[in-house]
């Protein structure tokens, strides 16, 4: 069975010359660790037709590729690529056939089946290779070329798999390599070729290899939810699936890879049919797991997904894929779908400043008065370093007081969570925060609960300087905050503003516990 499956079911392809061997090799171990008795084993499946060495950025997939990506509806292929689909539709039985006689009880000479097909194929590959070489102009010469290019042409090298429309399954880990770092060789034609980092144009790539119903799973780095700079990349694998859940991890010791630490997102897609109503999301999202060296084995059993609403993931930056919580996710498009944004009440500059730390981990450091930094040998105050702090101008002190405590709570914290890296706090994400804060300004003056609003901030504003964590950085001690010890007034604020903004106790206790396991469950 094993056997069927590795000659049938399963294909690679990957740049560096040895990881197809590799991968080789490590199906042969584990074939041959299924006999107990060696008499018993069999001859070993001929995989050099299933796993091979090629370029996943550079080559056809097949006619319409070609015409589509290559050329943009402009590239004149002649009789030419006819001819090569007309040998690899030929291939395609030949392929079938070769496989199905290394699991047959039939005698038959494999290696010059093998030799057969091999120089059928290098023909084929050959005609493709000079296709793609003058159509892209090339300054190097064609033998140049295709080393440092290493084409791949998915018809000619998988006919049989194309033959049946595609693949059924498309899985990987593309390298995480800035573009500007590959300079060996170069891809042309791709909706995310704008986007920074190689794994962009690999998603992309690797999505066109599908059949109509088949599914997507990509582990990349999660880069591609919240930066702008991955827009192109988001937009087309949202047209290309009619489903994606998409899940995020990040730890503060160690990453899902042994040895690294990256912040990974894993993007699962499907083809077809969507059976969401026209008032769901196709994207289904999880918040980003923070999680321990110790929840390793058991960080997937507890996903959740959510539905993560158009109108969410445009609520901070436009196109941006939100970290949604599912046990946040209705508190979220309340506040998005019923309030107006900080931005709002936003001035170029005024006096009525709020002040926010540029970095962040378990807590947002927001403040009207800017937290000491302090020369530790003569204990006077040392010289701010400007780019630690970021400033938002508010039109009236009731609004810079009114966005102090919004933001200095949970309901700033959480925000941060759905919209940000998990490390830098940016002027865009707390102007998106949906406060309403400008609405709740106006009514200051005559309504109760928001007078009281006010009292806790001056109060914050009070107790902060009396609360201070110290750090060295650059030979002088940086003070911040710690709303930690604040909280009795923060969780005042924060049901006081729950009411006003139309949530309930529920979504207010629900939102608390959130933010005590973001901060006090995952800490090593």
């Amino acid at each position: 069975m094993l056997k069927t499956i590795c000659l049938n079911n399963l294909f690679g392809v990957d740049l560096m010359a040895e990881a197809p061997e590799i991968a080789k090799l490590r199906l042969f171990l584990k074939l041959a660790a299924q006999i107990d008795d060696v008499d018993l084993l069999e001859p070993l499946p001929d995989l050099d037709f299933n796993i091979k060495t090629g370029n996943l950025l550079v080559g056809i997939a097949d006619k319409e590729d070609a015409e589509n990506r290559l050329g943009a509806g402009q590239l004149d292929l002649g009789g030419e690529i006819e001819e090569i689909v007309r040998i690899a539709n030929r291939l395609a039985d030949a392929c079938t056939q070769f496989a199905q006689l290394q699991t047959s009880d039939v005698e038959s000479d494999h290696l010059s089946e093998k030799q057969a097909l091999a120089a059928r194929q290098l023909s084929a590959r050959r005609l493709a290779d000079e296709l793609l070489y003058r159509k892209r102009e090339e300054t190097e010469t064609f033998d140049d070329w295709c080393e440092s290019h290493r084409p791949f042409h998915w018809f000619v090298e998988f006919p049989h798999v194309w033959s049946n429309g595609g693949f059924d399954v498309v899985i990987g880990n593309p390298p995480y390599i800035q573009k500007k770092n590959v300079t060996n060789y170069r891809w042309i034609g791709y909706e995310a070729q704008n986007c920074p980092d190689l794994y962009a144009v690999c998603m992309e790539r690797a999505s066109t290899l599908l059949n109509d119903q088949a599914r997507f799973a990509m582990i990349v780095m999660h880069s591609l939810c919240f930066s702008w700079k991955f827009s192109e990349l988001r937009r087309d694998l949202r047209s290309r699936f009619s489903v994606l859940w998409v899940s995020s991890y990040w730890s503060g010791r160690m990453g899902l890879f042994s040895g690294a630490n990256p912040r990974n997102s894993i993007v699962i897609g499907r083809r077809g049919s969507s059976r969401l109503s026209s008032q769901e999301s196709k994207r289904w999202s999880t918040r980003c797991n923070r999680w321990l060296s110790e929840s390793r084995d058991t960080l997937f059993e507890g996903l959740r997904y959510s539905h993560a609403l158009a109108l969410v993931d445009d609520a901070c930056s436009r196109g941006q894929w939100a970290f949604v919580d599912w046990t946040l996710s209705h508190s979220i498009e309340h506040l998005v779908e019923r309030c107006e944004p900080l931005r709002n009440s936003l001035a170029k500059s005024s006096e009525f400043a709020l002040g926010y730390k540029t970095t962040a981990l378990y807590q947002l450091g927001i403040y009207v008065q800017e937290p000491p930094t302090v020369d530790p040998g003569t204990g006077a105050p040392a010289k701010t370093n400007s780019a630690r702090s970021g400033w938002l101008y508010f039109k009236s002190d009731f609004q810079r007081d009114l966005a102090l405590v919004a933001l200095a709570g949970r309901w700033g914290y959480l925000w941060w969570l759905t919209y940000s890296d998990e490390f830098d706090v940016t002027r865009t994400t707390l102007a998106a925060f949906p406060g309403d804060i400008e609405r709740l300004a106006k009514l200051a003056t005559g309504d109760m609960e928001l007078k009281s609003l006010l009292e806790l901030s001056r109060t914050l504003q009070g107790e902060m300087p009396k609360n201070l964590t110290w750090m060295k950085k650059a030979g002088v001690n940086v003070g911040r905050y710690n709303m930690l010890k604040l909280r009795h007034i923060t969780d005042e604020a924060d049901w006081l503003l729950a009411q006003l903004w139309g949530l309930t106790r529920e979504q207010y206790e629900i939102a608390g516990n959130l933010r005590d396991r973001m901060v006090f469950g995952n800490k090593e």
